[in-house]
């Protein structure tokens, strides 16, 4: 068939995109109602298609299925166990560090909170299969350290009324908190510790954070208070939650229309890491490769102290005035003017666009809480910019701080504020959302620029947003 062909008006567009077939039969005397049970036929149909594509063809190219399988092989989402998992197996991740230049060695080192998202399974939903694959393959912002310890996925009702208690009942039933704290310390099946995870991320001496020296020193109580302060007490938990309002049992992943909503709810958690807790755990859990005492090993296990802490949530739908969702809006109307080829829409910009609203939820969520809000290096001084841009949720008017770390002699970090910088104009802010996608072209400016004192900062410097 040709290509052009297919160009057709944006009205009639939707109604075929809809009806799942470009030869759905206008103009044959059909009678209203039975177009409409012809439309939600093909309907239905195609959604068949797409379910059974996703549950049989696309399910092993799951890279989150994938680790989960090679850490639990014998375990079901309804029966987790932990008695096997070996932390302490080398898993390669991004370093904490950048540089204005590739190959510079005067790279600037920065520490990121560290994050654990899962969701909430609804498997008797017809999409169910078509967003475990896409959220399973959803790259982590690279705000954040992976701290993925296996299980993503949460069985429950999509939009439950109950979903807080739902989430906090798994939460305490799988010991989650316990099984980030292993994670951190790097548990092996014998029940040792390390500090490889906590000096690799922290950027600290490995040989320094020796626990069993580290804790009768000045300089080693301050530096694993540093790394709790930091790193352990800055590990925070995401779980999404995906409800269609159209359809109280079909989750619709911003579907391609003006008319469809969908509702994604994102839960925040974080983990409780105080004095009382860390003098528990390194007086009388801790153990190493030279010391395996099996009643410290045995308390651990039975320990009950570790906790995680509701923080709060956001809710984002079609209609939300924020980043990427507005963009997505702003181009469906766009498109309503327009002739289109709908050859080049397929369902991987459905995926794109669920994947694209997993991002605005993280946004929202530092936007709301200060906790959660991430620092990030400036990438230039003059002018002042940072590579960040609408991806990160950013708009005309966001406010910074600026922020230089400081190493202290004790080997703890403390940040001193310079100054305030400011989006000024909408135009200053990189369109990052395009990139990928078929949103739209991306930016050929590749950083949002930023209005402040001139002069005063330099790349490699922390900016935070405080608005």
């Amino acid at each position: 068939m040709n290509r052009s062909c297919l160009k057709i008006t944006a009205p009639l567009a939707f109604v075929i995109l809809f009806s799942g077939c470009v030869g759905a039969p206008i103009g044959y005397g059909v009678q209203a109602n039975s177009m409409k049970e012809w439309q939600q036929q093909q309907n239905e149909q195609a959604k068949k298609r797409d379910r059974e594509f996703y549950k049989n063809t696309m399910s092993e190219f799951n890279n989150r299925e994938r680790i989960y399988k090679s850490i639990f092989k014998e375990s079901s989402l309804k029966s987790i166990s932990y008695e096997s998992v070996d932390y302490n197996s080398p898993i390669k991740e991004s370093t904490n560090s950048f540089s204005e230049n590739s190959g510079d060695e005067s790279i600037v080192k920065y520490r990121r909170s560290s994050l654990y998202t899962l969701m909430i399974a609804d498997t008797l939903n017809e999409e169910y299969y078509r967003t475990k694959y896409v959220f399973g393959n959803s790259r982590l912002s690279d705000k954040f350290n992976n701290h993925n310890i296996g299980p993503y996925q949460i069985i429950g009702k999509a939009g439950d009324s109950n979903q807080a208690q739902n989430i906090e009942n798994y939460l305490n039933k799988n010991q989650v908190a316990k099984q980030l704290i292993a994670k951190w310390f790097n548990r092996g099946k014998d029940g040792s510790f390390n500090m490889n995870l906590v000096a690799r991320r922290g950027e600290y001496n490995a040989s320094e954070l020796d626990v069993k020296i580290a804790l009768h020193t000045v300089r080693g109580k301050a530096m694993l208070k540093d790394a709790g302060e930091e790193l352990i007490g800055n590990t925070f938990v995401v779980v999404y939650d995906f409800e269609s309002n159209e359809n109280n049992r079909n989750i619709v992943p911003f579907k391609y229309s003006l008319n469809s909503e969908i509702t994604i709810r994102a839960y925040l958690y974080r983990l409780v890491w105080d004095d009382y807790t860390a003098a528990v755990f390194y007086n009388d859990y801790w153990l190493d490769k030279n010391s395996l005492e099996s009643s410290r090993k045995t308390a651990f296990e039975n320990s009950d102290i570790f906790k995680l802490k509701y923080i709060g949530n956001v809710v984002i739908d079609e209609h939300s005035n924020t980043g990427i969702v507005k963009h997505n809006r702003e181009v469906l109307k766009k498109f309503e003017k327009e002739t289109i080829d709908w050859n080049d829409i397929n369902s991987n910009q459905t995926d794109a666009a669920l994947k694209n609203a997993l991002n605005v939820c993280l946004n929202e969520l530092e936007r709301k809480y200060e906790e959660f809000r991430t620092k990030f290096p400036l990438y230039s001084g003059n002018p002042i910019a940072a590579k960040v841009g609408k991806k990160e949720g950013l708009k005309e008017g966001d406010t910074f701080e600026v922020l230089e770390q400081i190493l202290n002699e004790d080997g703890t970090t403390e940040y001193q504020r310079k100054g305030v910088i400011k989006i000024k104009n909408e135009k200053d802010i990189w369109n990052n959302t395009a990139e990928g996608d078929w949103f739209g072209d991306s930016s050929k400016m590749e950083y949002t620029i930023f209005q402040g004192q001139k002069g005063k900062y330099h790349p490699g410097m922390l900016i935070r947003q405080i608005n």
